[in-house]
């Protein structure tokens, strides 16, 4: 099995693991919006 570090650069095709519908879901999209804001206070996911 592989880890895959999901950045800035690749969070829009990356799966991140509690969202299963698609980046179109409203839940999926807030939290990866969300979680682009924490990367630059050092998010590492």
């Amino acid at each position: 099995m592989a880890y895959i570090q999901v950045t800035k650069d690749n969070i829009e095709k990356e799966h991140i693991c509690c969202a299963i519908s698609n980046n179109k879901d409203i839940q999926v999209s807030s939290k990866k919006e969300r979680m682009m804001k924490c990367f630059d206070d050092g998010l590492i996911f």
